[in-house]
């Protein structure tokens, strides 16, 4: 018997839910790192699991001309960054997780597809179950997508009552 423990790292590139994070000195974070690193015991420092922050109120500011860290030079440093410590830490395993739909964080010009392109990942699009508006979610995704050179790895379509497996799948095969 072979058992093998992989070590698998967290990212949550671009985040608007914040809290503080434990045990620092008034570092804010995307809420879900917190519960990430929180559960799973994960390495890494909350600064480079959570390197991107759009908090309430942060678009307002920003298109009344107060750019903050958003631009571009800063940001593809501190992404690339913070992703290559935890890739380093984390033996190349990394989950990274998006925020909502691929044009999160657009209204600064980092939207989750832009990340994606900049750090070289593929994505892999969730999309919640039916047959229309899922449709037409995961097209608007993909446009995005391919308007920024990001391959489509898979599609999870999320959220599909039991009794209603099979009509999703088969309408949305065709």
């Amino acid at each position: 018997i072979y058992i093998y423990h992989i070590q698998v790292g967290y990212m949550k590139p671009v985040g608007q839910m914040c809290v503080d994070a434990p045990h620092s000195n008034s570092v804010r974070v995307d809420k879900d790192v917190v519960l990430a690193k929180e559960h799973f015991d994960l390495r890494g420092t909350y600064q480079d699991m959570s390197p991107m922050l759009i908090p309430r109120g942060q678009t307002k500011s920003y298109l009344d001309g107060h750019e903050g860290p958003y631009q571009d030079d800063i940001m593809e440093s501190r992404l690339k960054e913070a992703y290559n410590n935890l890739y380093e830490l984390n033996d190349g395993n990394i989950v990274v997780e998006g925020t909502g739909h691929c044009a999160v964080g657009s209204v600064v010009g980092w939207n989750n597809a832009r990340v994606a392109a900049t750090l070289g990942l593929k994505i892999v699009l969730i999309a919640n179950g039916g047959i229309g508006s899922t449709f037409d979610e995961l097209v608007l995704n993909r446009v995005l997508c391919e308007s920024m050179g990001v391959e489509i790895a898979g599609i999870v379509v999320n959220k599909v009552k039991k009794s209603k497996v099979e009509q999703p799948r088969e309408y949305l095969e065709k």
